[in-house]
């Protein structure tokens, strides 16, 4: 591993065992290489009255109480001589593990041999700003700093050497970050502040400050150790976001923003109604949460890799709310930049399109279903009223046209009652979705009063007590399925098998109605598979477009498979909570 990025006057170790050691600090300590430091202990290389305070900063390094903390020690240098320097230790990654690096900073005079040895090695090649104060004195001044400052600030170092660093502070400094630092100083602790701050050509910049108090092996503070990084951009970014987040606020679309890893930052309360999860949940985790099974791995590695690659993905998907209701969206995912170039956020913005869907799937059935079947009724009814006005009939072909003009009556009373039910589906408001009480056993027996010269059975689950989204609309679409498998049969005493299942988990509850009748033709099980009917190919009834709209309704999936060795099996795939949720929630 290189040390690019990296100050060169550093070890790396832990457990206080040096792992690496550059050649500034070897050339410092008089030794020919690394390999005379690595595995020894770096209290082997400080002067013992400073081993006790060293080994507490360490720890707390270690343990991630603190993020980066300095000590002011004294080096044991060849023929027994010391040097003061400022050792600042940090946590980072080496070699694939978490270790501790120690900074070595010299407290010593800038034009000393050691002093520019240091200085130009090391703390000037740092990509920051470091600056050492020296609050022996009066006013704190700085008595050192490094290119990164001069090259931050503007001003040359002889223009900085022994002033207070506020001469960075303008007109729009704000005076609380000032206070904060002023406070901590005075409290002998740390401080990170983020303020305005001017550099020589009185262009202001977003400055962040981190001040480390360094302290002698007694306790007493001999500098402060300060990191100045330029974050104008991140600021900006900032006040972006801040701005973003207020318009998302009122957003009628779902918005949340990660980090580039995938981890979610935030979400709008568009995003809490739409999915289900408080901002809270979600803020940490993973937009995976939202996974529906839908699409499969192949689908996400394609959106990970495009927006990855800078790119924004558009595309229509399937997502899932924390009780597992489906939910049709169109999502977009938009990476976020900063000045270099790197992804900093992505923002994705999701809307809801199931219930344009629904929509225009109702408007295409109704249409046809008003144009054909009805229309088709009305003839057949108007041909045998002529029929029966004519007088020429014998009485065997009157019963016959009444029968059939009843039949088509029938037929269209039943229409008339599926619209309604689409209506029903479509008045539903968010007070009709509360969780409640299906007791599916009690649904069984009504079924066999009511189909006596039907052979229907049950394989329920436990007590048959199932808790779902609105418990009458699913009633419906349970009775179409039941009614569609006797009515539909070519048999002279129907079988229908009705088996409730649920997951382990009791997310999902699976509710079947299988039956020993003709097979529902291809054609119509691919037209509600597709989701769209066309001239060409469309489904014969209405009955199983009432079944699926109820289940997308409700959150769910309708599925269609074969019977063995005869027959269609309807399933009906739903979100299912346990009693104790219904209760909590008060339904």
């Amino acid at each position: 591993m290189t040390s690019k990025g990296i100050p060169d006057s550093f070890v790396i170790h832990s457990g206080m065992r040096i792992t690496y050691a550059d050649p500034v600090f070897c050339t410092l300590l008089g030794v020919e290489s690394q390999e005379q430091l690595v595995g020894r202990s770096l209290t082997d290389v400080v002067i013992p009255e400073y081993h006790s305070e060293l080994r507490e900063q360490v720890t707390r390094i270690e343990n991630e109480d603190e993020p980066v903390l300095g000590l002011a020690v004294e080096l044991q240098m060849p023929a027994d001589q010391s040097q003061r320097v400022i050792i600042v230790n940090s946590l980072m990654r080496w070699d694939n593990t978490q270790q501790v690096q120690a900074s070595v900073l010299p407290i010593v005079e800038p034009d000393s041999t050691v002093g520019r040895l240091l200085r130009s090695a090391a703390m000037d090649e740092a990509p920051f700003g470091i600056s050492i104060s020296d609050p022996s004195q009066p006013d704190n001044p700085l008595i050192y700093v490094n290119d990164g400052f001069c090259e931050l600030t503007g001003y040359p170092r002889d223009e900085i050497l022994g002033q207070n660093c506020r001469f960075l502070q303008g007109e729009s400094t704000r005076e609380k970050p000032v206070a904060q630092m002023r406070a901590a100083i005075e409290a002998e602790e740390p401080v990170t502040v983020k303020l305005r701050n001017y550099r020589s050509d009185g262009t202001m910049f977003w400055n962040r400050v981190t001040i480390v108090p360094i302290r002698s092996g007694s306790g007493t503070v001999t500098n402060y150790l300060g990191y100045q990084k330029d974050v104008t951009t991140e600021k900006r970014f900032e006040q972006d976001l801040t701005l973003f987040k207020k318009q998302a606020e009122g957003s009628e679309e779902a918005i949340f923003i990660t980090d580039p890893d995938g981890t979610i930052q935030y979400v709008n309360p568009a995003f809490e109604q739409m999915t289900g999860y408080t901002a809270t949940e979600a803020n940490g985790r993973n937009p995976s949460i939202l996974k529906s099974g839908q699409q499969d791995d192949a689908f996400y590695a394609d959106l990970w890799e495009q927006i990855t690659a800078g790119d924004v993905w558009e595309a229509e998907l399937t997502n899932q709310t924390k009780q597992g209701e489906l939910f049709e969206v169109t999502q977009k995912i938009i990476p976020a930049t900063g000045k270099d170039g790197n992804t900093t956020q992505f923002v994705a913005i999701m809307q809801d399109i199931g219930e344009n869907l629904l929509t225009k799937q109702t408007l295409d059935v109704l249409n046809r279903v008003v144009r054909h079947n009805l229309r088709n009724s009305v003839s057949v009814i108007d041909g045998h009223a002529k029929l029966l006005a004519s007088d020429k009939m014998d009485e065997e072909s009157r019963q016959a046209s009444i029968e059939a003009i009843r039949d088509q009556a029938t037929s269209m009373q039943k229409i008339a009652e599926t619209v309604d039910g689409i209506r029903e589906v479509f008045a539903m408001t968010d007070d009709d979705q509360t969780w409640n009480r299906l007791n599916v056993e009690t649904l069984f027996e009504a079924y066999q009063n009511q189909y006596a010269d039907a052979e229907i059975t049950a394989s329920i689950d436990g007590d048959g007590t199932i808790y779902v989204r609105n418990a009458d609309l699913l009633e419906q679409a349970i009775d179409e399925a039941v009614e569609n498998a006797v009515k539909h049969s070519d048999q002279s005493s129907p079988d229908v098998s009705i088996t409730v299942d649920r997951e382990s988990d009791a997310d999902y509850v699976y509710i079947s109605v299988a039956d020993n009748g003709p097979r529902i033709p291809d054609l119509e099980r691919r037209v509600i598979e597709s989701g769209e009917e066309t001239p060409l190919q469309h489904s014969l009834g209405i009955g199983l477009w009432m079944m699926e709209w109820v289940i997308t309704t409700l959150g769910g999936e309708l599925t269609i498979s074969d019977n063995d060795p005869r027959g269609s099996v309807v399933t009906f795939q739903l979100p299912s909570v346990d009693q104790s949720i219904v209760a909590d929630s008060g339904s």
